[in-house]
């Protein structure tokens, strides 16, 4: 399978916890179907090319290359438009970690709006 889904991703890091305290909150109504569900429904709505790379080995089951959730929905993070939103992170077969910011559907849903990594410089994509 494409993605795989780190031990324990799915549940709270408490080193994490500790660290930051009541920044650090954590989401276990999402499964990995729900983390699956959003990678499929972003399929066109960003650019850069590790990040297209990036949802296409995710939704391929039968992709040589594979992913890896390592944490699930945490660190609420303010939106533009006021709320907020959380992330989760996931990482490609070189390395490098993904942070995925979700909103929540009408529908419940996670949607992706944004997704970010390090390639020396941080990398941000907005959805389309």
């Amino acid at each position: 399978m494409a993605t795989i889904f780190k031990q324990g991703w799915d549940a709270e890091k408490g080193k994490y916890a500790n660290k930051y305290g009541s920044y650090q909150a954590y989401l276990d109504c999402f499964d990995k179907n729900s983390i699956l569900k959003a990678f499929h429904e972003a399929i066109g709505h960003f650019t850069g090319q590790w990040v297209k790379n990036f949802l296409s080995i995710a939704v391929d089951p039968y992709h040589d290359d594979d992913i890896t959730i390592e944490q699930g929905t945490h660190q609420a993070e303010d939106t533009k438009g006021g709320g907020f939103c959380l992330h989760f992170t996931g990482r490609d077969n070189y390395g490098y970690a993904f942070h995925f910011y979700v909103v929540q559907g009408n529908d419940g849903a996670l949607i992706i709006t944004k997704i970010t990594y390090h390639d020396g410089d941080l990398k941000t994509f907005l959805r389309s």
